[in-house]
């Protein structure tokens, strides 16, 4: 079931590090607080997080949470035109949730605002240095009112905590994921997370745990975020790993970067022992089915039939389950470093990892744009038998590729990815054109 609602990690940022009473409004916040360990009540709350109208002034904090994800559009030219005037709107509500909180009798207010993989602007924090339009018109908000002044907050506390295991002391200010807030230091990355994003964090450090005991001679270490320590605070949880040199490289991969993207995928691949359980693609199918009803569910379920028969025979090996452009660090045009484990694991079907950044690589401008980028690029690329790239990994893996092959291969990424996102992110159930775009689109191309 799925479990991380998007960017609820945020909570750590302005709830009290000792908070454990919560009342709140809504199933997003019930869900993420229970997981995290919170006592729900209606009396006697430490925080209470709800609208406008809804906040009673009992709690020690009032929280109202404001904005969301934007109405999905499926052009750049609409996406745009809808964040300003969700923007605008987000102001408003804002001032108007700030003057609720003082009229409940909390003295000291104050506003936290962000976008999904953007900075969290913090309340001392005026403006932001990026020039990006994400940043500049966020799409969520928070009123926070303190009924006794600032307070020690969870994520003071996570920083203390992981301060005491580590010696770097240079940590800038959270981003917020989907999953975890992530805080980049000059040498560390804090992870903290809130709710069910606690098990990204979790299988991160497993899956890293495992690989380090299994590399490959000719996986790099060098390369790979190591786990230095973890823990909880309050109601969050932390871990922290080794930060990576280099850069997020440009939209055109070289030549050379392809070449080291190679070479890691396939020693990636190669670890491990081998044998143990390989990943279920029938599993994948029935995830979806579960979601979009008894039709697409057939249809899932005949693809992941086709998967099964046709690589029954290939090898399984490591993969990183979400090897894209923006996972990827580079120094002088080459891969130093390979970031955010939380999809991988092994016994997964060769060249997925490339397939996922052949099909991003497409200047996919949102996630729901990732189907029609698969249908319109991946698949007739993979019915060419790709290129020399994959050609060259499955050589490398023992493998005879055909065309046929590949584009099962395809299918088996494109279930794979579903799969993943629908068992872990609440919200993709809750977006019709998401579901629309990346799954009954995608089931459709496959099926004519």
């Amino acid at each position: 079931m799925s479990s991380v609602y998007p960017g609820l990690s945020w909570l750590a940022a302005a709830v009290p590090a000792h908070a454990r009473r919560f009342r709140v409004h809504s199933v997003p916040f019930a869900r993420t607080l229970e997981l995290a360990g919170a006592e729900l009540v209606e009396t006697e709350p430490e925080v209470e997080i709800a609208p406008a109208g809804g906040i009673r002034g009992d709690a020690e904090v009032g929280i109202v949470s404001l904005g969301g994800p934007l109405p999905e559009s499926q052009s750049r030219t609409g996406r745009a035109a809808r964040r300003a005037e969700h923007s605008l709107q987000l102001r408003r509500q804002v001032a108007a949730a700030r003057r609720v909180l003082e009229r409940r009798g909390y003295s000291q207010t104050e506003v936290f605002r962000w976008s999904l993989a953007r900075e969290l602007r913090l309340p001392k924090q005026t403006g932001s240095r990026f020039g990006a339009l994400a940043d500049r018109v966020p799409t969520y908000a928070a009123a926070v009112g303190y009924r006794d002044g600032p307070v020690r907050t969870v994520l003071d506390a996570v920083l203390s905590d992981a301060a005491g295991r580590v010696s770097d002391s240079l940590l800038g200010a959270p981003s917020v994921r989907e999953g975890p807030l992530v805080i980049v230091g000059g040498d560390v990355v804090v992870r903290v997370a809130v709710g069910g994003a606690a098990q990204l964090l979790d299988r991160q450090r497993s899956v890293l745990t495992r690989l380090r005991e299994a590399r490959d001679p000719g996986l790099d270490p060098a390369l790979l975020p190591w786990p230095i320590a973890s823990g909880s605070s309050g109601i969050a949880h932390w871990s922290c790993e080794q930060r990576l040199p280099g850069t997020v490289p440009p939209s055109a991969l070289t030549p050379s970067l392809l070449a080291d993207c190679l070479d890691f995928l396939v020693s990636l691949h190669n670890s491990g022992a081998p044998g143990g359980e390989p990943s279920s693609t029938i599993g994948d199918a029935e995830t979806l089915a579960d979601t979009c009803g008894r039709a697409q569910g057939e249809a899932a379920h005949a693809l992941a039939r086709r998967v099964e028969t046709e690589l029954a025979a290939l090898p399984r090996g490591f993969a990183h389950g979400d090897f894209f452009r923006g996972n990827l660090l580079v120094r002088a045009d080459r891969l130093v470093g390979v970031v955010d484990w939380d999809a991988a694991g092994p016994g997964r079907l060769p060249l997925l990892d490339l397939l996922h950044l052949r099909c991003l690589a497409q200047h996919v401008s949102a996630d729901s744009d990732w189907g029609p980028a698969i249908v319109g690029h991946l698949l007739p690329w993979a019915r060419g038998n790709g290129d020399e790239i994959a050609q060259a990994y499955a050589r490398r893996t023992g493998i005879e590729l055909t065309a046929r092959m590949l584009e099962t291969l395809v299918i088996a990424y494109w279930l794979e990815r579903v799969g993943y996102q629908l068992r872990n992110f609440a919200s993709r159930i809750e977006r019709p054109v998401w579901l629309e775009r990346n799954v009954r689109f995608v089931l459709n191309a496959f099926a004519g």
